[in-house]
């Protein structure tokens, strides 16, 4: 959706934009005037970024957008300019793009707000606000810096979706976004594999990527994402997304181009050795499966499903390429990794059982390793998106957590069953299915809260949470925002 302006808000924006332009021309000058050719050269990103906070502040449509596809390159982007904090970007930019929609709400557009899945979002942002206090942390920089992916990031995208994403174009954006970047991601990766990495991308292998991405003399790709295991999961969940729309009601030339999309992003998938992103394919397809009810496709597609399982399971062909072999081990209940996993997990039950709250946000995995450096959880760690949760907010916080999910898992269903307009149930059970494989997915990795699939995962359950707005004909879009 794209809002519009008043007379008044549009003479604000330009008297903002007017300030922009002469506060940028002086800091130039400024800059320019020391004479550094390092501090000099950060001047040529001022005019784009003075662009897009103009851009942000007459329309906060645009920011939105713009986080989808700023989640996708930014970490990438940090291995050829280190010193800039492009993570903490997000921050504003989100802040930005909420301030902007809140300055523009009318009665109208607020009353978008009244959604059950907003509430949920609230509730949670509340206790991770409770959490800031747990006695058992006691650094609140450990926690400001962990809070935001895990809640900050959520109570702002939330409310940016349901107010901004209110017509079935907007949902058809977040698609063509979400699949361009894929191939392209995935491209990435067969090039780090078939062609090599420039020298920014074994830098940073060096300065301690090869540990986890370089196993027995294979390259793991991770493209332009944080890790191979982010980036295969990112693959799987766009292959699977690909794949639903090739399945729809479409012709034939535009369903051989998701069916393309799909192969080139599985493959993806396979470059980055990762093993987790298999079940979201599997249990993305599914819940797909049994949501059509469709025994034409149900039973052959269960089928074609057990024959994978099978082949996986039960064989040893295609062991000796590598990436078969990875994702094979993700089947087998005696490999080293996930009994390390489960003696992790059996330590950390132990640990929490005098802890309802848990040991507070900020306090496991890398944030550990900073700020609490003697505790007894930097040599346990979580390895699991959801266990990390677990540990940090306690059951009590698990619990908060896991309503918000099946709030989602419930309602999407509901909404899903209800919807008429063809293309738009099958971009609905896309997002449905790729929703509950990523769940699945994150029991092994921290992938649900890490970008890109944190952002897509926060905006694809608000929704499906008003899966019902899209179910309306374009000719007749929901009023707009003014």
């Amino acid at each position: 959706m794209r809002p519009n302006t008043s007379s008044v808000s549009q003479r604000t924006n330009n008297f903002i934009i007017a300030l922009l332009i002469v506060v940028t021309g002086i800091t130039m000058g400024v800059v320019l005037s020391i004479g550094d050719l390092g501090i000099g050269s950060l001047v040529a990103f001022l005019p784009a970024i003075v662009g897009l906070i103009a851009l942000i502040i007459s329309n906060p449509y645009y920011g939105l957008i713009f986080y989808v596809n700023y989640s996708f390159f930014f970490i990438g982007l940090n291995r050829y300019v280190p010193a800039i904090p492009l993570g903490l970007m997000v921050d504003g930019l989100l802040a930005l793009t909420t301030l902007s929609m809140v300055f523009r709400l009318t009665k109208d557009s607020a009353s978008r707000l009244q959604n059950g899945f907003f509430a949920v979002t609230g509730l949670w942002f509340l206790y991770s606000l409770f959490e800031a206090i747990n006695p058992e942390a006691g650094n609140l920089s450990a926690w400001a810096y962990a809070a935001r992916g895990i809640t900050f990031y959520a109570v702002q995208t939330v409310p940016l979706t349901l107010v901004l994403f209110a017509t079935k174009r907007d949902l058809d954006q977040f698609f063509r976004l979400v699949l361009i970047w894929g191939v392209v991601g995935a491209i990435w990766g067969w090039k780090q594999i078939n062609i090599g990495l420039d020298p920014f991308e074994n830098g940073w292998l060096e300065a301690g990527g090869k540990v986890t991405h370089v196993l027995d003399g294979q390259l793991r790709a991770f493209s332009f994402f944080s890790d191979a295991g982010q980036f295969g999961a990112t693959m799987a969940y766009v292959a699977f997304l690909a794949l639903i729309m090739a399945l729809g009601p479409y012709k034939a030339s535009k369903r051989f181009w998701y069916f393309v999309a799909f192969i080139v992003c599985i493959l993806g998938m396979g470059t980055s050795g990762s093993r987790g992103p298999i079940f979201v394919v599997f249990i993305g397809l599914v819940s797909y499966l049994l949501m059509i009810r469709n025994f034409r496709i149900l039973i052959p597609g269960v089928i074609g499903i057990l024959v994978v399982f099978a082949f996986l399971k039960f064989t040893y062909i295609g062991n000796t390429n590598y990436q078969i072999f990875r994702v094979r081990t993700a089947l087998d209940p005696k490999d080293a990794s996930l009994l390390v996993r489960l003696s992790n997990q059996a330590k950390l039950r132990e640990y929490l059982q005098t802890r309802p709250f848990g040991a507070g946000i900020g306090t496991t995995d890398t944030w550990a390793t900073r700020f609490y450096p003697t505790s007894y959880l930097v040599n346990v760690p979580t390895d699991s998106w959801f266990v990390k949760i677990w540990v940090e907010n306690g059951i009590v916080g698990l619990s908060v957590y896991s309503f918000g999910l099946a709030f989602v898992i419930v309602f999407g269903v509901v909404n899903i069953r209800n919807m008429k307009n063809r293309d738009a149930k099958q971009k609905m059970l896309a997002l449905y299915g790729g929703f509950l494989g990523i769940i699945s997915a994150s029991f092994g990795n921290p992938v649900f809260g890490q970008a890109p699939l944190g952002a897509l995962m926060y905006m694809s359950m608000t929704m499906l949470s008003v899966a019902y707005r899209y179910d309306e004909p374009e000719e007749v879009p929901l009023k707009k925002l003014t």
